[in-house]
């Protein structure tokens, strides 16, 4: 792949009139086969002089409107039979003066004295046969006596188009299934772009074809677009973005001469990518501190993003403690005592000495500084310091040695839960709110009370979401997808609902805008995401899914969109759209807000179930079972944790 391109050789072909039997041109009687043994004696004879480029010896090619890969011409006038001349070191009127420098070759013609059409093409195999590499028609005037020089530039017969990086290599990518992906909001990333002859050699210089290259079918907001250059290079175009999204680049090459063939065009698929790199962690499962992939964590599952130095917290499930994990990849345990010594507990404390159930969620509260941990194994909320001596304290939930993992809404220790997993904050005012899904509701706890209420689902003994219908056809795909799952699911499915009355399937993340005050909610086994008030009456309405349980993989609107047990979500508050980890289909997804649109960042296959820790592109990178996520503002990416690969993903937009 090429990376610049190359200047442009000093290549030329002329044609020289001379006197008849003039002197500069070749003896060889075989260079005139056009003059006719008898009839009125030619006035004037055109010496064509072709200078042939080598390869260069790195990338075999060379940038030359003769094509390095000539090896014969045809020169005719005013139409007539051609005269053919191999061009070879050992042809006739052919010399070389060494592997650095050009072939030079002369053909001569004769003509009467006038005005003449002279049309010259070359090819790639002796004797003019095979593929046409460039040709040209000139109009050359023959006066006995003068030898004027006519300078000729042949025009490139164009094949194919070939479009290459010239930036970075870290910032775009070519491959053949998904064209061109390059890292999404730059502002002007440069490629090249040219046209090819038959033999794959560039086409550039005085005879290269003009080029035409437009941007179409852009995904709404992505601001995908391309210019030329502001250098001279005719080549050499811009890419820009805004943001994610996807667009055909449509490119028409347009031969400098009619002879010289027709336009060729090239529609290929290009897009604004998201790029993904492993910031701690392995496939391999264990536990160990340490930097990048030296480090070792047991499916990861919760994360936090402290903006004031950085950092970010996990909750290493398997493991039962929690991890900070700085920018660099350094990976350091502040609370629990993980494997060897480690083993599943519930005992507040400092460091090492504190003891988790199975922490899932994680956020950090920027008013009073702390942790807070979701301990799904201990139906409990605890608060960890993040500084030294990392004191952990439970604040909700689960008393001390006792397991009561039920459903009460109360005040501290005197509440209960059943499974909690995800949590966020309010940053003005501190209040939390989690998702509790074996009691299928979304629950609040005011800091620094620790008042806890429920404030939308409820624990009917039934599972169920609520939308828009109860349509015979929502209950075919229900039915469909819950067989393929495994997970029977009962209950209504009506939207615009409010507190109490909105049915939930195992909510999992939970996510809080920070413009308009609202939660988002993944209904994982409903395959759903949810938007919550949190002012009363709590109106619940379904943002993305088309009925409950409709399980599936497909872009599309709010209604048709399907999604595979969506676990994380993250709101960015830079362009007000969320993403959401696509659990089962080890992708990470897209959502536009308010529409609903969804479109996926990670793993475009996902359909096909890949699923890896593959670093790359959006569309080439691989998940394996990617549960929460954050967003980092100062860097502008989200943050994963890919619980099956047993890694922290870095994804940069």
């Amino acid at each position: 792949m090429k990376s610049l391109l190359r200047p442009f050789a000093g290549l030329a072909i002329a044609l020289i009139v001379v006197s008849c039997g003039g002197g500069g041109g070749s003896s060889s009687s075989s260079l005139v086969p056009n003059v006719p043994p008898s009839g009125p004696a030619p006035l004037g004879s055109v010496k064509l002089q072709i200078n042939v480029p080598p390869k260069s010896a790195t990338t075999g090619r060379a940038p030359a409107y003769v094509s390095p890969a000539t090896a014969s011409v045809s020169v005719a006038i005013d139409a007539g039979a051609p005269t053919v001349q191999n061009l070879s070191p050992s042809s006739p009127n052919c010399s070389n003066a060494g592997t650095a420098y050009p072939l030079l070759c002369t053909v001569t013609l004769s003509a009467s004295a006038g005005a003449h059409m002279v049309t010259i093409d070359t090819f790639d195999q002796p004797n003019a046969a095979g593929s046409s590499l460039s040709a040209n028609s000139i109009s050359v005037t023959f006066v006995a006596g003068q030898t004027p020089s006519v300078p000729v530039v042949l025009a490139g017969v164009p094949k194919s188009v070939a479009i290459y990086p010239a930036g970075s290599a870290s910032n775009v990518q070519i491959t053949p299934t998904n064209g061109l992906i390059f890292l999404a909001a730059q502002s002007a990333l440069p490629i090249l772009v040219e046209a090819l002859d038959a033999d794959g050699n560039p086409i550039v210089g005085p005879g290269a074809p003009t080029l035409q290259v437009s941007v179409t079918g852009a995904t709404a907001g992505a601001g995908i677009a391309v210019s030329a250059s502001s250098t001279n290079n005719p080549n050499a175009y811009t890419i820009s973005s805004t943001g994610l999204g996807s667009a055909t680049l449509a490119v028409v090459a347009t031969p400098a001469s009619s002879v010289a063939g027709s336009a060729i065009s090239l529609n290929t698929p290009m897009s604004a990518a998201a790029m993904v790199s492993a910031l701690a962690g392995s496939e391999t499962r264990g536990y160990l501190d340490g930097t990048g992939a030296t480090a070792r964590f047991s499916g990861p599952e919760g994360i936090a993003y402290d903006p004031s130095d950085g950092d970010f917290y996990v909750t290493d499930a398997f493991n039962r403690s929690i991890r900070q994990v700085t920018a660099a990849g350094v990976v350091t345990t502040i609370a629990g005592s993980a494997p060897p010594s480690g083993i599943s507990g519930f005992a507040d404390g400092s460091g090492s000495s504190a003891r988790f159930g199975v922490p899932t969620g994680i956020v950090y509260d920027p008013i009073d500084g702390n942790l807070y941990v979701t301990d799904a194994g201990n139906c409990a909320i605890r608060r960890v310091s993040p500084v030294s001596p990392y004191t952990v304290t439970t604040v909700a939930g689960e008393q001390p040695g006792r397991r009561i993992c039920k459903n009460l809404n109360a005040t501290g220790n005197a509440a209960r839960f059943r499974d909690v997993m995800g949590i966020t904050v309010n940053p003005t005012t501190g209040t939390l709110y989690v998702t509790d899904p074996r009691n299928d509701e979304i629950r609040s706890i005011t800091v620094p009370g620790y008042v806890v209420s429920t404030i939308a689902g409820s624990r009917h003994g039934n599972y169920g979401s609520t939308s828009s219908s109860s349509s015979s056809s929502s209950s075919s795909s229900s039915s469909s997808s819950s067989s393929s799952r495994g997970i029977t699911h009962v209950g209504t499915y009506t939207n615009n609902t409010t507190g109490t009355s909105a049915t939930f399937n195992f909510p999992v993340g939970i996510a809080y805008d920070t413009s308009n005050g609202d939660l988002y909610v993944t209904d994982s086994d409903d395959c759903a995401v949810r938007q919550v008030s949190t002012t009363s009456p709590y109106a619940v309405t379904t943002l993305v899914g088309p009925s409950p349980s409709a399980c599936g993989f497909a872009d599309g609107s709010a209604t048709t969109t399907l999604m595979n047990n969506p676990r994380g979500i993250a709101y960015d508050p830079d362009n007000g759209d969320l993403y959401v980890t696509d659990t089962f289909n080890n992708a990470l997804r897209q959502i536009s807000l308010p529409s609903g649109a969804v479109t996926t960042v990670v793993n475009v296959a996902s359909g096909q179930r890949r699923f890896g820790l593959v670093n790359g592109f959006g569309p080439v990178a691989l998940l394996y079972g990617p549960a929460m996520l954050v967003y980092d503002s100062a860097l502008k990416s989200l943050v994963i944790t890919d619980r099956s690969d047993n890694a922290i993903r870095q994804v940069a937009l």
